[in-house]
């Protein structure tokens, strides 16, 4: 008897230890989701600039984003960002290109810190006769970017919309 009563105390104390260890992870876990659910919309991504640059017979197109994470949450990171150019004309929107851009994979968000990343997107003039004729003038445009987030227990992307402008330089 003495021997069942030791298996069974035993066994009660490993199942009291599993219990104890399930749950710190589910907490852990919990605790994880809230802090990405609080930075998904917190985090700010914008166009700090915008260069249209004639190169021979090619036009470069450099965006430069800012990423910062605002809030306390440390295991954000970027993963990659995709960009679908639009040009705006009086005829409405011109399609010009994707530019795909990822930075070594997960680069951490770390909190209150500001990251700039560039993008690039070279195309050949005789794509687009309009923004080849109106290189040296303002132009505006729509940038449809998907950008990827991740964190150690899951991956989120978010699309946003971003109208600037942009004047080549002479």
């Amino acid at each position: 008897m003495r021997k069942s009563e030791s298996g069974l105390r035993l066994s009660s104390y490993l199942f009291a230890v599993t219990i104890l260890i399930s749950s710190g992870l589910l907490m852990i876990n919990f605790v994880d989701y809230i802090g990405l659910l609080n930075s998904m919309n917190e985090v700010n991504f914008s166009i700090d600039e915008m260069l249209v640059r004639p190169r021979d017979d090619e036009i470069e197109i450099t965006l430069v984003f800012l990423v910062s994470n605002p809030t306390a949450y440390t295991r954000l990171r970027f993963s990659s960002l995709q960009c679908q150019l639009y040009l705006i004309t009086d005829g409405g929107e011109e399609y010009i290109g994707v530019t795909a851009y990822a930075p070594p994979i997960d680069v951490p968000l770390r909190p209150d810190e500001e990251a700039s990343y560039e993008a690039f997107l070279s195309i050949r003039r005789s794509q687009n006769q309009f923004l080849a004729a109106n290189l040296h003038t303002e132009l505006s445009w729509r940038i449809r970017c998907v950008i990827h987030f991740s964190t150690p227990i899951r991956k989120y992307y978010q699309t946003l919309n971003f109208y600037p402008t942009s004047l080549a330089p002479t």
